[in-house]
This record gives structure tokens, C-alpha cells and sequence, in this order.
């Protein structure tokens, strides 16, 4: 008999603790390129603000299963909540490219520690028979916040400037440090690193990394790409919207569809989106844009919940979880450093479209990342 995630308290717990961290992280995914931008840095320094978020949430991941096991989930995970809001006020005081990444790289140390925590809590709170639909939960409060928190962060400057998106993005992950400690004392999954794993994970791992490629190409220079602020807000709410609910319909379907099925649809998707996001910007079309962009949100759905539920079948807890979240963030740099040092010597037709085959060169190995289980 398969429980429904949501009578599990301490899984509810951690689905308002995501919220509260993501939210903080959402408002400043696309609001920080921007501030480099602002203090006359270029598209480089841009992708560079996003890159340097990114490789310091990787580096902790490394170390969040060893520190977890010394301090438990719940300090872990308050700690990152911690480094994650307390220095996003600082960029008001930090207009110059070296202090932006300095302030960076320390909200995504704390980001590495909360993304690892959580995707190893689905897995550690939940029953085998609940973990496709609690995963399909958790991306829904991943994308939440990424559906209202990417626009309305660049809406928001717009209107009001940074100074209230800043000081919003700092107090909202701190919102969640009274659930983090009703979450219960799970012990991680003892001697993790010595247990064997029952696959392998580089099949889903590289699907994973190409489609956050793509996503933070996308989060970090849309509002750059479409001088047309309406439409590139209404394309990151429709990217997220699309991976919001894509993700979910996916978690829904992986109780009645084996592991790895849905890879090939998610990356073909992507692929499709891509390669019409290039047309359309090439075109001078900001609504076609939004249309493509939509198209690459609803793989990448269905890309983050197949390939965690692989991962999870594939390797113990703790391994699965900084495998899945390292393709997810490093990706995500890749993705802004790659676009940005095309775009400074090309324009973004040409970075999108680059995006679009790097992803189809990967569909032979979307149709067999089943077989990691």
C-alpha cells in the first residue's frame, strides 16, 4: 500500500523548509546578473556572478554527507539556511564585481548544504513505495518558489529597485529555521560512503547536468536577451511554471512507469525548446521566446524527477542526492559561464543554439539511463 508523503509530519516539514530557502534563492537567480550589469560589469561578469554561486554550492555538497553524519540533517541544514539569507543584504554595500562574487560564494555554500539535505530527507523520511510521488512533492516545493521568485525578482527591481529585493531575499530563508528544527532526528544512512552502489549513475548524472545547462543559461541572461522586460518576466514564470508542474505530473506518473522512461522525453523537449528560444531571439520574436522557453521548463521537469528517482534506485541515499544536486548546480554555472562567453563574442542565437546540440548529441544516452537500475 503506497502512503501519500503528505501524512508523513516530518516530510510536510521539510516541504515549508524548501520553500522558505528557495524562495531566497529565486529572488536573487536572476536579480544579481543583473546588479553586476547595473554597476557597469558585462554579460561575462554576469554569467560569472551565477558561476561563482554555483561552484561553491558544489564544492560544499562534497562535504554535506561526512557533516552530516558529525552534526545531523537538521544543523546542516540550518547552517545553510543561515549562510544562505544572513549575507544576501551585504550587495547593497558590494557594487563591485569582486565583492558580488565574494557575497556569491557564500550563499552558495549554505545553498550546498540545505539542496543536499533536502533531496537525501525525501528519500530518508519517506517509504520506497512513496518516493517517485514524494519527489514529484518536493520539485513542487523547488518550483514554487522559482515560479513566483524568478519574475517577481526582476519585476520588483524594476518597479522598486534592489534595495527591497535584497533585504527580502535575506529575511525568507531564515522563515524556515523553526520547521527545520521540528524536523525529526533522522540519522543519516550509516556508513554510506562504504555501501555499495546497485548501478550506475553516469547516465542520469549527464542527462541531469545537460538540462541545468540550459536552465541557467536561461535564468541568468533571459531578462538580458529580451529587452522587452514584460516578456522576460513572463518567460521565467512560464519556464518555472512549466518545470513546476512537469515535475510533478512526472512524480505522479513514476509510481506506474519504471525509473529512466521519461529521460529521452525530457531531454527531446529540451532540445526542441532550445533550438526555437535561438529562432525566436534570432527572429526578434520576445513571445515566440516565452512559447520555446516554456517547451524547455516542461523537460527539464520531467528530467529533475525521473533522474532523481534513478539515482535513488541506483546508489545509496547520501551518494544519489550530491550526484543528482552536483549535475543540477554545476550545470546551472556551466550554463551561465558557457552562454556568457559566447554571447561576448557572438550573440545569443548562436549560445542557445550551441545549447540545443550539446543536448541532442546526449538522447542516445537518455534512451538508455534506465539501465543505471
Amino acid at each position: 500500500m503506497c502512503v501519500s508523503p503528505l501524512r508523513v509530519r516530518g516530510f510536510r516539514l521539510l516541504l515549508f523548509t524548501t520553500v522558505a530557502v528557495f524562495s531566497g534563492v529565486a529572488l536573487l537567480l536572476s536579480v544579481v546578473p543583473l546588479w553586476v550589469v547595473h554597476n557597469n560589469a558585462g554579460e561575462f561578469a554576469a554569467g560569472g556572478s551565477t558561476a561563482a554561486f554555483m561552484a561553491s554550492t558544489v564544492a560544499a555538497q562534497f562535504a554535506v554527507p561526512r557533516l552530516v553524519r558529525a552534526w545531523g540533517y537538521r544543523l546542516v541544514t540550518a547552517s545553510g539556511a543561515v549562510l544562505l539569507g544572513v549575507p544576501a543584504p551585504l550587495l547593497l554595500i558590494t557594487t563591485d564585481w569582486p565583492g558580488i562574487l565574494a557575497v556569491s560564494l557564500l550563499r552558495g555554500i549554505g545553498f550546498g548544504f540545505v539542496t543536499v539535505c533536502g533531496a537525501a530527507l525525501v528519500a530518508e523520511l519517506l517509504p520506497r513505495t512513496a518516493l517517485a510521488n514524494g519527489s514529484g512533492l518536493y520539485g513542487l516545493a523547488v518550483g514554487l518558489p522559482q515560479l513566483i521568485g524568478l519574475p517577481a525578482g526582476t519585476a520588483a527591481v524594476e518597479h522598486w529597485g534592489f534595495v527591497p529585493v535584497f533585504v527580502a531575499a535575506g529575511v525568507i530563508p531564515l522563515l524556515g529555521l523553526a520547521a527545520i528544527f521540528g524536523l525529526p532526528a533522522v540519522a543519516a544512512t550509516r556508513h554510506d560512503d562504504d555501501l555499495p552502489a546497485k548501478g550506475s549513475l553516469w547516465r542520469p548524472w549527464l542527462v541531469m547536468l545537460s538540462g541545468s545547462i540550459g536552465y541557467g543559461a536561461l535564468v541568468t541572461f533571459l531578462p538580458l536577451a529580451l529587452t522587452d522586460t514584460v516578456a522576460a518576466s513572463t518567460a521565467l514564470f512560464a519556464s518555472a511554471g512549466a518545470g513546476l508542474a512537469s515535475r510533478w505530473v512526472a512524480g505522479r506518473l513514476g509510481t506506474r512507469i519504471a525509473a529512466g522512461r521519461m529521460l529521452p522525453w525530457g531531454l527531446a523537449l529540451t532540445v526542441l525548446g532550445m533550438a526555437g528560444l535561438a529562432a525566436s531571439i534570432q527572429g526578434e520574436s520576445p513571445w515566440s521566446a516565452v512559447a520555446a522557453v516554456a517547451v524547455v521548463g516542461v523537460g527539464f521537469g520531467l528530467i529533475q524527477n525521473d533522474s532523481l528517482v534513478v539515482m535513488f534506485a541506483a546508489a545509496p541515499v547520501g551518494r544519489a542526492s550530491v550526484a543528482w544536486n552536483v549535475a543540477f548546480d554545476a550545470g546551472t554555472g556551466v550554463g551561465a559561464v558557457v552562454v556568457g562567453a559566447v554571447v561576448a563574442g557572438s550573440s545569443y542565437p548562436v549560445a542557445f543554439g550551441l545549447l540545443a546540440v550539446s543536448a541532442a548529441v546526449l538522447l542516445p544516452v537518455a534512451l538508455t539511463a534506465r539501465r543505471a537500475v
